[in-house]
């Protein structure tokens, strides 16, 4: 049994543990649910104190999570098994992603015209999340086998590496650092509204997203290490059990209630969000159970990906279902 958990949602313990987590953003819709694990208050009913840390991308905040400063990270799915390649012992605890993809190619302004299709930026910067040398972020992979889907190869564009929040986003653009950028909601929407670009493609559009093979992947999961489960497994049911209830909850919830607990000054932003959310009503996991189907699209997605060696990942070395279970 949890300790300082009573099983209906008190907590027994007065003093709360501090729990820290690294997570891409500020503001990146896909880790959204880790946000609102605190802001629900989710966290200290299980005896803790959630502490959310934002890094430029996953990857860093894996890398973070390893050198010990933290002891879960809000990640993409696929960086895991590439990492357990290289012998990092990192695992998933918990499904944050459900099936919609809500990524988009926006386009500078003064472009329009010009770049009428994908095709058209071959030769051009494309603005995206990069990792580190040992390890390509999962942003950048799907771009590229996009582009890829139109004739265009990956070394026939220059990757200009951007943050996972809106003021690298705009910064991009804006100072034209780039011709484009390949980004997440609820960036997308934000980017047209400043009139910085224009939509190339969503891959909200069933049509276009079927070009990619396995594109129906687990797009993001908590991770944490194999050593803190072997430490302390009872965190980590914890930290499951704080998802498992926040996405309960979002499911039962409109758009706009679950923005309005975001405490969003900006009035636009929280309608930039509430839009997107709208736009992928299945964007998130409906249980916070692995799918064996998503788990089967990643092996696909990794090896079209050119990624072969994490493509044949053991199964039982990169997911942890304990707490959180499976379905198909």
């Amino acid at each position: 049994p949890l300790v300082g958990w009573n099983g209906s949602g008190g907590a027994e313990e007065t003093a709360l543990r501090p729990v820290r987590i690294n997570v891409p953003g500020p503001g990146a819709l896909t880790f959204m649910p880790v946000e609102l694990m605190a802001r629900l208050g989710m966290d200290r009913t299980l005896g803790v104190e959630l502490l959310i840390r934002y890094f430029p991308s996953a990857i860093q905040g894996m890398d973070d999570m390893l050198d010990g400063n933290a002891e879960f990270a809000a990640a993409a799915f696929t960086v895991v098994p590439k990492m357990r390649a290289k012998g990092h012992e990192v695992v998933a605890i918990a499904p944050i992603g459900g099936k919609t993809p809500p990524y988009a190619v926006v386009v500078h302004h003064s472009l329009r015209g010009q770049v009428r299709s994908l095709a058209d930026l071959k030769g051009r910067s494309i603005g995206v999340s990069v990792g580190i040398t040992e390890a390509k972020t999962y942003l950048q992979t799907v771009a590229e086998l996009l582009l890829m889907s139109h004739g265009v190869q990956p070394g026939q564009v220059r990757w200009v590496g951007t943050a996972q929040n809106i003021d690298s986003q705009v910064g991009a653009l804006a100072g034209q650092v780039v011709d484009a950028v390949f980004c997440e909601e609820p960036f997308p929407g934000a980017l047209v509204r400043r009139k910085l670009g224009f939509v190339l493609m969503n891959l909200g559009d069933a049509e276009l997203a079927a070009l990619i093979p396995g594109v129906r992947h687990l797009r993001a999961a908590i991770t944490t290490t194999d050593n803190l489960i072997r430490r302390d497994p009872e965190l980590a049911q914890r930290m499951v059990e704080m998802l498992r209830r926040t996405l309960l909850w979002m499911h039962k919830s409109t758009p706009e209630a679950i923005i309005a607990r975001l405490d969003i000054a900006d009035a636009q932003e929280r309608r930039d969000r509430i839009a997107a959310l709208a736009r992928s009503p299945s964007m998130f996991s409906p249980d916070a159970r692995f799918s064996r189907d998503q788990l089967e699209a990643t092996r696909v997605f990794l090896r079209v990906g050119g990624d072969a060696g994490a493509a044949d990942f053991a199964l039982e070395k990169v997911v942890n279902d304990t707490w959180a279970g499976s379905r198909r």
